[in-house]
């Protein structure tokens, strides 16, 4: 599968360009040949825990040793309405996701009550501000050949299918930020569907996905 891979434009996000913060979206694995893709609400934090648990942020800042080809390389993908919606909870406070204290403090630096937002008014939001959590998920794979892409849909059997792959023994993926709600169809009307629709056009198309699937 042929993508194209760029460092996050959100100025939150360590990009190898002089951004602040140390970490970036790439965790490379030398002694199990492996590179995960981090797109940001596709299960990341379980994928990092069961690979990169000892010391995640060390993984993410390292540049493959060998040639780029001796490696399994792979990433997961989420239906761009459910991701959406993920967000949506997450970052107004209506999430079980521990890290979300942190995502409202960042909201109220722009909205003085992002609790009180409606859906709606989150993706006009997401429209004019950027974070890397709401960035396209192609945009996280430019410039990268990729072996395998799961998809969240079907995490647990594309996650074996990754540890056939790098030949490591089958496990339960820990369920992390999981949030408990209605299936995303039911948070949707006409609108918001279409502001998704556009927005993630590209993901759409790429990914194969639909509405409601």
């Amino acid at each position: 599968m042929k993508c194209s891979f760029t460092y996050c434009s959100c100025p939150h996000a360590q990009n190898l360009k002089g951004q602040a913060h140390v970490y970036t979206f790439r965790y490379v694995h030398e002694d199990l040949g492996l590179i995960y893709y981090n797109i940001p609400k596709n299960a990341s934090t379980s994928i990092v825990s069961s690979f990169f648990d000892s010391s995640p942020s060390v993984y993410s800042l390292r540049d493959p040793q060998q040639s780029i080809n001796q490696y399994f390389q792979f990433a997961i993908c989420r239906n761009p309405w459910d991701r959406a919606l993920s967000n949506y909870k997450m970052f107004t406070g209506h999430s079980d996701d521990p890290h979300e204290v942190i995502k409202v403090k960042q909201m109220k630096q722009f909205i003085k009550n992002p609790e009180k937002m409606s859906f709606l008014e989150f993706l006009h939001f997401t429209n004019t501000h950027d974070n890397h959590h709401w960035q396209t998920q192609c945009s996280f794979l430019e410039g990268v050949d990729v072996d395998f892409v799961g998809r969240f849909e079907n995490l647990q059997h594309d996650f074996d299918i990754i540890c056939n792959k790098i030949g490591t023994p089958h496990k339960k993926l820990p369920h992390k930020n999981t949030t408990k709600r209605n299936h995303y169809v039911e948070y949707y009307n006409d609108e918001t569907r279409q502001i998704v629709a556009e927005k993630y056009a590209k993901d759409i198309e790429y990914f194969g996905y639909e509405f409601g699937g």
